[in-house]
C-alpha cells in the first residue's frame, strides 16, 4: 500500500459534514480502472471555507500527497489560489489539478507558464480525471496529457487546451459513492444528484450553456437505493443538486420515495431543492408531500425578474402572472409557504422596473420575495458579454472568496443600484414578515396606491434614522461592504428587525405609518393594530410585543405567553379575513391570536452565522411561523 502513489481530493465548502459528492464520483469512477487500482490510493480532505487558512495548508501539506485535486467554486476560490500556491512550494513535484465552474476554460487566468504540473479539467471531471491520472503512470505523462481531452496545462512556455470532452451520457457508468463504500455516515448533509444538464440558456447561469440543453438521467432505482441509504444512516438534510427538480414526471414519485424512508427511518429532516423553472404544478405536488411529511414548507419560484426587456436579453421565459396568481391562491388554500426569488440587477433592468415587478408580485399573492445579488460567474453569456450590457462589478466574499458582484449595467447606474439594494431591504423588513400587510392591501385596492410607492417611502424613512440607528447601520454596512453577497446577511437582518431590534423596529413602522397622509382614516388605524398583532416571531421565546399607548379600534382582552384575544369590531372583519386566511369567523370577532407555531428557541451560545441561516430559512417559509386566528375558546391546530 505504501508503494501506491496518493490522490488527495480537497473541497472547501460552505457547509459543514456536507457529503463531498464531486470527489466521491471521482474517486468511484477512477477506481474502475484496474490500472488505476493497482497504482493510486485516494483520500478525501473536506473542511468549510472559513477553516483557517493556515490550519487548511498545515494539513494539505502533511497530507504529503502526489497528485492533489481541487474544486473550485466562486464562493471559495480566492483561498483555493493562495493554498495551491503554498502546497505548490512545498511540495515542486506534486502533480495538481483543479477542477469546477469557475477554472473550466479558464486556463490563462489560473495556470501559471512556470508551473507545467499544474493542470485545469474544463468540463465533466471523471472522465478527464481518470485519463489524467492514467496518464500519469507514462514514463512520458507530458506527452501523454495532450492525449486527454478536456485538460489545460503549459508545455514550453505555452498554454495547451485539448479537445473538449463529451459529456457522459450514461450516467450509470459512475458508480455511487453511496452504495460502493466511499462515504460512510459520518455526515449531517447529504447532496443528491437524480440528473445532469439543464435545457434552459439563463445568461447569468453556467448550467445550460455547459450542458447543450441535455438532461442525462442517473437509473432511478439507484437513485433510491441512495435516498434509502441516507436515510438509514440518519443524515438529517438532504440537497438535491438538479437544476430543476420536478422538471422530470419521476420526480414527484421521488419525492415521495423521500418522504418514505424518512417515515421510516427518521431521516431526512430537511430537504431542500431548485424548483423546475415552468412546471410549477408539478413543484407544488412536490411541496405538498415534503410538507405533509414536515420535510419542507415551502416552495421556490425563480422568476429572477419581470422585466420582458431583462428576459429578453437573458434568454429566459417565465410563467405567465395568471398562472403565477393562480398557484399563489392555490398554495394560500392549502396552507403552503412559497418564495420568489429574484435577481438585482439584470441586464434590460431598471430601478423603477425592479421596484414595479416587486409591486406586482405583491398584487400577484406573493408571500416571501428574495432578491438575491447579481454574480457574474465566469463563463456565462452575460461574462462573455459584459462590455456591450455595461457591465460594472465590485468584490465580494473577503479572500476565501472569487465573486464579483454586480453594481451597475448599461441601465442601472451604480447610485441607482444601490437605490434598489435600500429598497429591497425596506420591502424586506415591511412585506417578507407581512409588518403592515393588511393596511397597504387596503390602501391599494381602494386608494389606487402602488405597492412600491409605500415600500420605497419606507426605505426613504430608513434613510432618514440617525447614525446611531442600529437598523440603518445595518443596512448601510451591508450595502457598503457588499455583506449581501453572504446568503445569511439577509437572514440577520430578519434577526434583527424581529428579535434583536424588535421593538425598535415596531417603533418605526408606526412612526412611518403616523407620517404617512393615508394615517388620518380611521380604518387604516385598525388595519394597523391587526397587523400588529399578525407580526410573526422568528423564535419561541422572543418578548411578544405590547402595545405602549394601548389600541383605538381594535379590544385586547387578554395577553397569554404566546398569544392574543382580541376582539375586532364588525365594520373591519372584511379586510381582516381578505389578508388573512381565517377558516372561522366568530360572530362577535373575538379571535385567539396564537403565534406558538414551529418556531425554535433563540439560543446565544449559537454564532451569528447560525442565527442568519435560521432566520433566513424561516422567512422563506414564513406561513409556518405566521400566527394562526381562531374564535377565541377554540383549540389552535
Amino acid at each position: 500500500m505504501s508503494d501506491l502513489k496518493k490522490v488527495l481530493l480537497v473541497e472547501l465548502s460552505v457547509f459543514e459534514r456536507m457529503t463531498p459528492l464531486a470527489s466521491g464520483y471521482l474517486q468511484a469512477y477512477a477506481t474502475t480502472d484496474s490500472v488505476i487500482r493497482s497504482e493510486y490510493r485516494f483520500e478525501r480532505y473536506t473542511t468549510v471555507a472559513r477553516t483557517p487558512r493556515a490550519e487548511i495548508i498545515r494539513n494539505l501539506i502533511g497530507a504529503a500527497a502526489d497528485v492533489y485535486a481541487f474544486s473550485c467554486y466562486v464562493w471559495n476560490m480566492g483561498l483555493v489560489r493562495s493554498v495551491v500556491a503554498a502546497v505548490r512550494q512545498a511540495r515542486p513535484h506534486a502533480q495538481i489539478i483543479l477542477g469546477g465552474p469557475q477554472v473550466m476554460s479558464q486556463g490563462g487566468r489560473y495556470l501559471s507558464r512556470t508551473d507545467e504540473q499544474t493542470a485545469i479539467c474544463n468540463g465533466e471531471g471523471e472522465i478527464t480525471f481518470s485519463q489524467y491520472l492514467l496518464a500519469l503512470t507514462d514514463s512520458d505523462a507530458h506527452a501523454r496529457l495532450h492525449e486527454v481531452d478536456g485538460l489545460s496545462f503549459y508545455r514550453d512556455g505555452e498554454l495547451v487546451t485539448t479537445p473538449k470532452q463529451a459529456r457522459i451520457s450514461s450516467l450509470d457508468d459512475i458508480p455511487s459513492p453511496f452504495l460502493t463504500g466511499v462515504f460512510d455516515s459520518a455526515y449531517s448533509i447529504a447532496i443528491l444528484e437524480t440528473n445532469r444538464g439543464c435545457p434552459y440558456h439563463c445568461g447569468f447561469c453556467f448550467w445550460g450553456a455547459a450542458t447543450n440543453d441535455r438532461v442525462h438521467r442517473f437509473d432511478e432505482e439507484r437513485v433510491r437505493a441512495e435516498i434509502k441509504w441516507v436515510a438509514k444512516n440518519e443524515i438529517l438534510f438532504l440537497f438535491i443538486a438538479d437544476a430543476n427538480w420536478g422538471m422530470l414526471s419521476r420526480d414527484v414519485d421521488i419525492s415521495r420515495h423521500i418522504t418514505n424512508c424518512a417515515q421510516d427511518h427518521g431521516a431526512p429532516n430537511v430537504v431542500y431543492f431548485s424548483a423546475a423553472k415552468n412546471k410549477p404544478k408539478a413543484v407544488t405536488e412536490i411541496t405538498g408531500i415534503f410538507q405533509d411529511a414536515n420535510l419542507i414548507a415551502s416552495q421556490p419560484v425563480s422568476l429572477q425578474t419581470l422585466e420582458p426587456t431583462s428576459l429578453d436579453l437573458i434568454s429566459r421565459s417565465n410563467i405567465k402572472l395568471s398562472a403565477f396568481a393562480a398557484i399563489q391562491e392555490d398554495l394560500r388554500e392549502k396552507r403552503i409557504s412559497s418564495y420568489i426569488e429574484l435577481i438585482w440587477p439584470l441586464p434590460g433592468e431598471t430601478l423603477d422596473s425592479f421596484k414595479r415587478g416587486v409591486g406586482t408580485l405583491c398584487e400577484n399573492e406573493a408571500q416571501t420575495v428574495i432578491a438575491y445579488p447579481h454574480l457574474l460567474l465566469n463563463n456565462t453569456p452575460i461574462y462573455h458579454h459584459s462590455d456591450a450590457m455595461g457591465i460594472l462589478t465590485r468584490p465580494a466574499g473577503g479572500d476565501i472568496a472569487e465573486a464579483r458582484i454586480v453594481i451597475g449595467t448599461r441601465e442601472v447606474s451604480v447610485a441607482e443600484f444601490t437605490e434598489g439594494m435600500y429598497y429591497f431591504y425596506a420591502f424586506h423588513a415591511l412585506h417578507n414578515p407581512s409588518s403592515l400587510r393588511t393596511v397597504i392591501r387596503h390602501l391599494v385596492k381602494q386608494s389606487g396606491m402602488r405597492y412600491q410607492d409605500v415600500f420605497s417611502a419606507f426605505a426613504e424613512f430608513l434613510r432618514e434614522q440617525g447614525p446611531d440607528d442600529p437598523i440603518l447601520a445595518y443596512i448601510e454596512r451591508s450595502v457598503e461592504d457588499a455583506d449581501y453577497y453572504d446568503v445569511n446577511n439577509y437572514g440577520l437582518f430578519i434577526h434583527s428587525v424581529l428579535h434583536e431590534h424588535r421593538e425598535l423596529f415596531t417603533e418605526h413602522v408606526r412612526r412611518f405609518a403616523q407620517s404617512q397622509d393615508w394615517w388620518d382614516d380611521d380604518k387604516v388605524r385598525a388595519l394597523f393594530e391587526i397587523d400588529f398583532l399578525n407580526r410573526p416571531y422568528m423564535y419561541s421565546n422572543t418578548p411578544m410585543d405590547v402595545p405602549a399607548e394601548g389600541f383605538q379600534e381594535l379590544r385586547l382582552l387578554d395577553l397569554g405567553p404566546r398569544s392574543y384575544t382580541v376582539q375586532v369590531p364588525a365594520e373591519h372583519l372584511p379586510e381582516l379575513s381578505d389578508a388573512i386566511r381565517i377558516d372561522t369567523i366568530p360572530a362577535d370577532g373575538t379571535f385567539t391570536v396564537d403565534h406558538k407555531r414551529l418556531q425554535y428557541p433563540f439560543m446565544p451560545t449559537q454564532s451569528r452565522d447560525h442565527s442568519g441561516s435560521y432566520c433566513h430559512g424561516m422567512i422563506e417559509k414564513v406561513g409556518n411561523v405566521m400566527p394562526l386566528w381562531q374564535p377565541a375558546g377554540q383549540s389552535v391546530r
